[in-house]
């Protein structure tokens, strides 16, 4: 058998994915504040940039060694164990109750115990498997018993704050007033009330509102109960996620137009080192000019990238809020059906970039501090020839529930019913599952009792 090589020339179109482009990509992905991290840690990796409120004049040697890659401040460093211990300025609920865990005087069997139990605790504080099921996943891996599951949980449904890890709301209002109000004259007339809530291991957290009705000519029993937390995991989680959003794009209302800009205060205020830049010129070694003139190619790439980003988020949402801005008028309820495809249409982009540009980029308008892609929804056609968008489909839900009798609430079905008499077709399993994303009870669970 013989073996024949041949060679075949064929021209083919491809796109090199060079670094420029990777740069462009990454911090297209970067939320305000990555990028600003991104911005601080290039200003340190590379001389030839600096913040704009540095000094205009920079006292630098054209000494070699100050350009060399090698360089390290090696009597200033700080070692890895040093950095590790310091504290983090963000911790997730999970960190926070891991950390106290850390700090208690538990055994290590028992440290174990509480981690695998603080798994399965979510964002609200509450534990979202029962004990027995908690009990037999453990028992797989650890020999223990249901009293030691039981009683590592007690220990942390009274780690700060108080009432996580609890597995019904019931559950969770119980522990805080047995915590704060032992000794109240209150105590017993509010645990009784208390007691009369659903021991439901997945709560639905709104019954708390329509459950404080119930304590309307009782002042000081009503306040007593109106103190505990129903979400108290939110105390940790909503100062997490406040602390992340900075809005890229501000819209403005001036001389009765809407105005759609950057948000002056994370626009990158970066520059050229000038001085470094003239440095160029004394420097004779062909290995520094080469450093030197890598250095400042790489820098003048970093800005282009960066202002690339900014015209581009600019862009995409300056096509968003053309398209809605009758929510900036009127409200969600005015929101209309949009795609991806429609704003890459509209500005002659890719819908990639577009998805890039509006994931985990915030907007801040006078109605609220809104996610770019919340702005982008389904459509449902009516009788009438006109295209609703699911998010203004989910407003008149709400609108809807908010003025029903509470004595006798609306199923879906009845809002299914009320929609289709006013020539909007939204079956009743549609109803229920926007229902459930906009976290709103069943009809049962809305009845005052």
């Amino acid at each position: 058998m013989s073996l024949k090589s041949k060679q075949i020339l064929s021209i083919n179109n491809k796109l090199a994915m060079t670094q420029q482009i990777q740069l462009a990509i990454k911090l297209l992905q970067l939320n305000s504040i990555d990028l600003q991290k991104e911005i601080e840690d290039k200003i340190l990796e590379n001389p030839f940039l600096e913040n704009e409120n540095s000094s205009e004049h920079v006292e630098v040697s054209s000494e070699a060694s100050l350009f060399s890659p090698n360089y390290s401040a090696s009597t200033g460093e700080i070692g890895q164990d040093a950095y590790e211990q310091l504290p983090t300025s963000h911790q997730s609920l999970q960190e926070y109750l891991m950390w106290q865990i850390n700090l208690s005087s538990m055994s290590q069997q028992d440290q174990f115990i509480a981690y695998n139990i603080i798994d399965y605790i979510n964002d609200d504080g509450f534990l979202t498997e029962t004990i027995e099921d908690l009990f037999l996943l453990l028992k797989r891996n650890l020999e223990t018993t249901f009293q030691e599951i039981f009683a590592v949980l007690h220990k942390i449904q009274h780690l700060d704050p108080i009432g996580v890890g609890a597995t019904s709301l019931k559950d969770c209002l119980l522990i805080q007033l047995d915590y704060f109000y032992k000794d109240h004259d209150k105590y017993n007339s509010a645990k009784h009330m208390i007691e009369k809530l659903e021991d439901d291991i997945k709560p639905t957290m709104l019954s708390f509102d329509a459950f404080i009705l119930e304590f309307e000519k009782e002042n000081n029993l009503r306040d007593l109960v109106k103190s505990l937390n129903p979400r108290p995991g939110n105390i940790i989680s909503d100062t997490l996620h406040h602390e992340h959003i900075t809005p890229d794009i501000i819209i403005v209302k001036r001389d009765s137009t809407w105005v759609v800009e950057l948000n002056p205060a994370i626009n990158p205020k970066i520059r050229i080192n000038k001085a470094y830049k003239e440095l160029m010129e004394k420097i004779k070694t062909k290995s520094d000019q080469e450093y030197v003139k890598s250095n400042l190619q790489d820098a003048k790439f970093f800005l282009k990238a960066l202002n690339n980003r900014n015209i581009t988020i600019l862009k995409t949402a300056r096509a968003i809020f053309d398209k809605q801005k009758n929510f900036l008028n009127q409200g969600e309820i005015a929101m209309k059906p949009l795609s991806l495809k429609d704003i890459a249409l509209e500005i002659n982009m890719h819908e990639s970039t577009i998805s890039r540009c509006t994931n985990n980029k915030y907007v801040q308008t006078h109605r609220g501090v809104y996610e770019m892609k919340y702005f982008f929804s389904s459509e449902i056609s009516t009788d009438h020839g006109k295209m609703l968008s699911s998010t203004a489909i989910k407003s008149m839900i709400t609108k809807l529930i908010e003025n029903e009798d509470k004595n006798k609430p609306l199923s879906d079905s009845d809002i299914s019913k009320n929609f289709n008499e006013n020539g909007i077709k939204v079956a009743r399993r549609t109803i229920a599952k926007y229902r459930e994303t906009l976290l709103i009870p069943t009809s049962k669970h809305r009845k005052i009792k």
